[in-house]
C-alpha cells in the first residue's frame, strides 16, 4: 500500500473525530493541564517514534515533523479518560518491553524493519482482542458488566492519525488546503491521485 492509499484509508478512520471540540482544544494549547499527569521521557520518546513509524516522513513530513508526540500526551492527559490513559502507558511498557525480549533493544534504537514488525504484531494482538470482546459480549447478552476493550495499537493509530490530519501539516501538506474558500462548486473535477480536501 503506497502512502496515498494509506491516508485515504486513515481518513475514513478517524472522519468521526477529526471535528471534535477535544482536538481542537488541544492543538490550540498543548501545555499539559492536569496536575496529576506524569510522563517519563522515554514514554515521550517511544510515542514520537511510534507516531513516526504509522505516518513517517516521505515525500511530505511525518509525524514527528507535524508535533503528532505532544498532540497525543495532552490527548491523553487532558481528555481521555484515566482509565484509557493508564491502560495506554501499561500497554507502552509492555509493547516496550516485547521489543526488547525480541530484538534485545528499545523500539527507539530499533531499524525500520524492526519497527513494523512490532506494529504489525500489535495490530494482530489488537484485533483478538477486539474479537475477544465482542465474543464476551454476545455470552452475556449486556455490555454493562464489561469493559469497553481499548487496544494499545488502536488508541495510538487513532491519536497518530488524528494528530497528524489536524496539524498544519497534516492539513497543508498531506491534504489540500484553502484558507479561505471561494465559492461553493458541488462538481470539482476531481483527477486521479489529487489530495483529499483538509476544509
Amino acid at each position: 500500500m503506497d502512502r496515498r492509499d494509506a491516508i485515504k484509508r486513515v481518513m475514513l478512520m478517524v472522519g468521526g473525530t477529526i471535528a471534535s471540540t477535544d482536538v481542537l482544544k488541544a492543538w490550540g494549547n498543548l501545555t499539559i493541564e492536569n496536575p496529576h499527569f506524569r510522563i517519563t521521557a522515554l514514554q515521550e520518546a517511544l510515542i514520537a517514534e511510534i507516531a513516526e513509524t504509522i505516518i513517517p516522513t516521505t515525500d511530505t513530513p511525518g509525524a514527528k515533523a507535524a508535533g503528532v508526540a505532544p498532540f497525543i500526551v495532552k490527548m491523553l492527559a487532558d481528555c481521555y479518560e484515566k482509565s484509557v490513559s493508564e491502560g495506554f502507558f501499561k500497554d507502552l511498557a509492555q509493547f516496550e518491553a516485547d521489543t526488547k525480549a525480541k530484538f534485545n533493544k528499545s523500539f527507539i534504537d530499533c531499524t525500520s524493519e524492526e519497527r513494523t514488525e512490532m506494529l504489525k504484531k500489535a495490530a494482530a494482538t489488537a484485533v483478538i482482542e477486539r474479537e475477544k470482546y465482542a465474543k464476551q459480549k454476545q455470552s452475556y447478552g449486556s455490555v454493562s458488566t464489561l469493559p469497553q476493550a481499548q487496544p494499545f495499537f488502536f488508541v495510538m493509530k487513532e491519536m497518530t492519525a488524528t494528530g497528524y490530519f489536524t496539524s498544519e501539516i497534516g492539513c497543508t501538506k498531506a491534504l489540500r488546503y484553502e484558507q479561505v474558500p471561494g465559492r461553493y462548486d458541488g462538481d470539482v473535477p476531481y483527477k486521479k491521485g489529487d489530495k483529499a480536501w483538509a476544509n
